[in-house]
């Protein structure tokens, strides 16, 4: 996801990694059945934590920057 700044330029937020990229590192591993379901699901919600937490800690960043920038004028 990408969030337009205006003329401050973007912030490109980070993305979850897609499920079947995830099954098939699992399949290279060699994970099969309920194995490989589990490693998708424990992998699968480990990036969901760092996805939601890194798109806050940016918005957050560019919020604060563009504050600054307004009690500059």
């Amino acid at each position: 996801m990408s969030l337009s700044l205006g003329l401050g330029g973007g912030l490109v937020l980070p993305q979850p990694i897609p499920r079947e990229a995830i099954r098939r590192y699992g399949r290279a591993l060699r994970f099969s059945g309920e194995e490989l379901a589990d490693f998708v699901e424990i992998v699968a919600c480990i990036d969901d934590f760092w996805v939601a937490t890194e798109q806050r800690k940016q918005t957050d960043a560019a919020v604060r920057a563009a504050r600054g920038m307004s009690r500059q004028r």
